[in-house]
């Protein structure tokens, strides 16, 4: 009975959106994005390291990032609307962001303490500074709700999730250590509870303000396509 009732809401869903569709393309920048707040305020997070023994370890890295530059962050998105007060959709997205990254791999050795007994220590025998480019491709279906439509003016609230790639290449300036490259995949999401576009029927710039991975703001022009008429 359920599978029944969630299929036949589906269909007069998908039925409503194409009796009288509203299609919307739209592409804008993205600020602040998660994935640079996440490693900003990794960057500047008081971390306390606690240096493993060298009587149980025989080597350990440590490795620091630093941000270079902010992340280029472009938002494709389709829109169909519901009628007056929904729409849904999907984004796609990319994103950029450059660091360096500094890395240093330590060794124990034996060695005398102050009151000449042996003992093991950490030495330092390898450092090397290079960067990290790191490439994120991601896909969100979205929803969206106005609040209300005026001919020139409107506002909205939206949600999106999906699922980013991650793709990064490291290059070492000294070449102690190799060059790697690397990718996974992670879930990804945004929530912009306060978005306003203004403009024509057509043609609309537009504003959106939330968190997750199309930035805490993003700025962008959205194109409604015409209706095609019905023929009689």
């Amino acid at each position: 009975m359920k599978r029944n009732l969630i299929s036949i809401c589906c269909f007069l869903v998908s039925l409503y959106c194409f009796a009288s569709p509203e299609h919307r393309l739209s592409i804008g920048r993205g600020l602040l994005s998660y994935e640079y707040l996440d490693e900003f305020s990794y960057e500047h997070s008081d971390r306390d390291w606690c240096q493993p023994s060298p009587y149980l370890n025989d080597t350990y890295e440590t490795t620091e990032e630093h941000l270079m530059s902010f992340p280029i962050n472009l938002n494709i998105h389709y829109e169909c609307t519901l009628g007056k007060h929904f729409g849904i959709g999907v984004c796609l997205g990319y994103d950029h962001l450059r660091m360096s990254q500094g890395i240093e791999k330590y060794k124990s050795t034996d060695g005398i303490d102050y009151n000449g007994n042996p003992r093991k220590e950490w030495a330092l025998y390898r450092h090397d500074i290079g960067e990290l480019d790191r490439y994120i491709l991601f896909v969100m279906p979205e929803a969206t709700f106005y609040w209300f439509k005026k001919n020139h003016f409107a506002m909205y609230s939206k949600l999106a999730g999906g699922i980013r790639f991650n793709f990064e290449k490291r290059e070492f300036y000294s070449h102690y250590f190799e060059d790697a490259e690397g990718k996974y995949h992670h879930a990804y999401f945004q929530g912009s509870p306060v978005c306003l576009e203004i403009g024509n029927h057509y043609w609309r710039g537009f504003a959106e303000f939330g968190f997750g991975g199309q930035g805490i703001a993003q700025f962008g022009v959205k194109h409604t396509f015409k209706k095609k008429e019905k023929e009689e």
